[in-house]
């Protein structure tokens, strides 16, 4: 072996050490910042619609964020398939209707901003900073398949008009790849965020970065370790307490996964798999700020099938499912899916929850807390 050989093959195992072992860690951690304190009283309430028409042959992985003007905005991507060159991120804002999909990103267009070739793109996370600005931070591919991930980052000043050229984050020691994005991020008390990722290179686990308002990656956590858990979702229960909730890749019995921190997320608990029945499947975790946590998740063990929410008081540790959102026997001819949620409550206390809906269209729900909590509101 001679001396460049020898080198890269120190370099690929000091970088694989720091990932599996140490990540990157800065310690002095800021607290975060809770949803405003709320009592629901409005009437219970319930609609939902289309936010994609079909565009594209598939449309997945749906991310929403409300605007500084109030308006829910969601991005997604579509195309042929997933992980097909014709793959793009659209956006969709609603203003008594959704707006008609707007392409913000695809694979020419990153590979152009970051001047690399770019095989593939994928997830995105939308996020609305303190100044209103709008960010999407999406997956994208150069070579081999999503354990070769990267995260871009995209930036509008104009509620998405228009958009800053991509910028590639810095997340991984190892040749700066296998680092996913799915959940929306955490804000704050120092104006940085909280991005929960995951890596899929030799092994499934989570993680999260602490992201700076001029995107440099401060600081990187571990939430579990392995070949098992991905795609946390995270949510605050008080400054320095959060809990973040894991889709289980394992063997059966399907379970989400559940770690707790309380020291602002530097330290997660052991993951440890909860009663909530899951078919390794995406979800969504929501603080309301009635004193209770709101999930959206598949409630099944092996299939995508059934779409539910399920509530649990914020000291507590019991989930109860109490909302059926799409549910639809699989059949010989058809798998049915409702898949990969994502919320966020406005400011009047309405709960925006946008899916995949059998991978063909985007669907977006809208309700408040006093439906989710009336058993006399019924389920769909």
């Amino acid at each position: 072996m001679n001396k460049v050989a020898k080198f890269l093959v120190l370099a690929i195992g000091a970088g694989l050490y720091l990932t599996f072992h140490l990540g990157i860690h800065l310690p002095g951690p800021s607290t975060y910042r809770l949803p405003a304190a709320i009592e629901p009283t409005a009437p219970p309430r319930f609609q939902q619609n289309w936010v994609s028409y079909g565009e594209t042959q598939e449309a997945h992985s749906a991310s929403i964020a409300i605007l500084e003007t109030g308006e829910p905005v969601t991005v997604w991507y579509g195309g042929t398939e997933e992980g097909h060159a014709d793959v793009a991120l659209f956006i969709s804002i609603l203003n008594d209707t959704w707006s008609p999909a707007k392409v913000i990103a695809d694979r020419l267009s990153t590979e152009t901003g970051l001047s690399r070739y770019i095989r593939k793109v994928g997830n995105p996370a939308i996020h609305v900073w303190p100044d209103g600005n709008l960010g999407v931070f999406y997956v994208s591919v150069s070579v081999g398949g999503w354990g070769a991930s990267a995260i871009n980052y995209i930036e509008s000043g104009d509620n998405g008009i228009s958009w800053t050229k991509p910028r590639r984050l810095v997340t991984s020691p190892f040749l700066n790849i296998s680092t996913l994005v799915r959940t929306n991020a955490l804000d704050r008390t120092d104006g940085t965020i909280e991005l929960p990722v995951y890596h899929e290179f030799a092994g499934k686990f989570s993680e999260s970065l602490v992201i700076s308002r001029d995107l440099r990656v401060i600081d990187k956590r571990r939430i579990s370790w392995g070949k098992d858990s991905l795609q946390p979702a995270i949510a605050p229960l008080a400054e320095s307490n959060a809990l973040a909730l894991l889709r289980y890749a394992g063997a059966p019995p399907g379970r989400v996964w559940s770690s707790t921190t309380s020291d602002s997320g530097s330290t997660w608990t052991p993951p440890t798999l909860t009663d909530l029945a899951n078919p390794n499947a995406a979800v969504a975790l929501l603080n309301t700020g009635d004193g209770n946590l709101l999930l959206a998740l598949n409630d099944t063990e092996d299939g995508r099938n059934r779409l539910s929410l399920a509530t649990r008081a914020i000291s507590g540790e019991t989930w109860a499912i109490v909302k059926t959102l799409e549910s639809q026997p699989d059949t010989p001819e058809q798998e049915f899916e409702f898949s990969y949620p994502s919320m966020v409550m406005d400011k009047e206390q309405n709960i925006h929850l946008v899916y995949t809906w059998n991978q063909k269209r985007i669907r977006h729900a809208k309700f408040n807390l006093n439906w989710v909590n009336n058993s006399q509101a019924g389920t769909l």
